[in-house]
């Protein structure tokens, strides 16, 4: 794990770190999943079902955020903001890019966006009509493909450069990413990825493309309701319940029997169990799926959480007897009433109904997480998970965090284990007052 590790902090660049994806639309948790999840009347712990048609806006901290060094949110206007590192294109043309920068507006059309996410240093946003714009350091992987003026944000195009004579993507109700890709839901039920390479969830050329292989939207309990990019692959809930994924190569956060799916996507099976149709009445369902480098989970509609892992130490603190057992899914006995939850790296912070923020990590995790679920804080409206750090909104209106902090993304002093292990951390100096809630 530690050689993974190191791997992935040789390709950080000036950035540092690495990331990752997965997208639809959320509940008023947008810190986890998007869309809309289950309901019924025994388990009441996710919002009501529903196939989305037009971009739900989700203000505030991003969710679908694998950005390494910066910070990236929506403000209640419907405008873009980055900080901590916003050169590099990350910032899209706008004034004084730099490291250890505040929040800069990102030039979009103004009041635009519905929706942002962001690999490790590139960015996607969702406007009003559906269509998706692309910007950052490397455009392969924002599925621009092409470089721009200034590095302002472009629109994508279906299967050729933002500069080619492609359509463009339209229709698309919500986004995610994984460490260098990107995906999106159409309104009519299919699935659309751009970014590099097909081993973390992205196309073989320039552009979108429409994700091939998945079940027919157009048969009754095929329509995909939630989207959300883990490190290196996506996962896809559909009506039924039923759990796919695409990409999946290098340490991905996939359980027991899976492997790299490129672009051709796949069931979960190991997730057949709990999914919605194949479970009785009054049991509980998958609602949510994601997951970091070499570990992964999902929520269930009762609020328990589900776990997998490379190692007794990624699983959260549910007892395992091996490495071949911590592949399994099981359900971690700590957690109850989790409503939403949102990987890094090597670990993940989840919230509950009452307003508490938990978190595990995996050993040395840049998020300085305990391997063992805990209570980070209470009091929380909302969060968001970077590629190694954990940033949250108390309800005061204050911002906390902890984690890998090379660039100012959750404020100064910079550096590296920031707040401490456990539930340590410390308040962010960065003014984040245009993405709160």
């Amino acid at each position: 794990m530690r050689e993974v590790r190191q791997q992935h902090r040789l390709r950080r660049g000036a950035g540092g770190l690495a990331c990752s994806v997965l997208v639809v639309a959320l509940f008023l948790v947008w810190s986890t999943t998007t869309s809309a999840a289950y309901r019924d009347q025994v388990h009441v712990q996710t919002a009501s079902l529903a196939v989305m048609t037009v971009p739900p806006s989700h203000v505030g901290l991003s969710a679908h955020s694998r950005m390494v060094d910066t910070g990236l949110g929506l403000g209640p206007s419907g405008d873009v903001y980055v900080w901590g590192r916003t050169n590099l294109g990350i910032n899209g043309g706008a004034a004084s890019p730099g490291v250890s920068r505040g929040p800069q507006r990102v030039p979009l059309p103004a009041g635009a966006i519905r929706q942002v996410t962001g690999s490790v240093q590139n960015v996607n946003a969702l406007d009003t009509q559906g269509t998706v714009w692309g910007w950052g350091s490397v455009p392969a992987r924002d599925g621009t493909d092409a470089n721009t003026w200034n590095g302002t944000p472009e629109r994508l195009r279906i299967d050729t450069p933002s500069n080619g004579g492609g359509a463009v993507l339209d229709g698309i109700v919500a986004i995610s990413s994984t460490e260098t890709a990107g995906a999106g839901i159409r309104d009519d039920g299919t699935v659309w990825h751009w970014g590099e390479t097909t081993g973390s969830g992205g196309n073989l050329g320039p552009g979108a493309s429409q994700v091939v292989g998945l079940p027919d939207p157009a048969v009754p309990g095929n329509r995909p309701v939630l989207l959300k990019g883990a490190y290196t692959n996506f996962y896809l809930v559909l009506e039924d319940g039923a759990v796919w994924y695409w990409g999946g190569g290098l340490a991905n956060s996939l359980p027991a029997g899976l492997g790299s799916a490129d672009a051709t996507p796949q069931r979960v099976v190991a997730l057949d169990p709990w999914t919605r149709s194949r479970v009785g009445a009054g049991m509980p369902y998958v609602t949510a799926v994601d997951g970091g480098i070499g570990m992964g989970a999902a929520l269930l509609s009762n609020g328990q959480v589900l776990s997998w892992g490379t190692g007794p130490g990624h699983v959260g603190g549910r007892p395992v007897a091996n490495d071949a057992a911590a592949r399994d899914p099981g359900i971690v006995p700590t957690l109850s009433g989790i409503t939403s939850m949102q990987f890094g790296l090597t670990g993940v912070a989840m919230m509950d109904s009452r307003g508490w923020l938990w978190g595990y990590g995996a050993p040395l995790d840049d998020g300085q997480l305990p391997q063992r679920a805990q209570a980070l804080s209470d009091g929380v409206v909302q969060y968001s998970a970077g590629a190694g750090y954990f940033i949250w909104q108390d309800t005061s209106g204050r911002f906390w965090a902890k984690g890998y902090n090379p660039a100012g993304a959750i404020g100064s002093p910079v550096g590296v284990g920031i707040g401490g292990g456990g539930s340590g951390s410390r308040l962010v100096t960065v003014d984040l007052g245009v993405v709160a809630r």
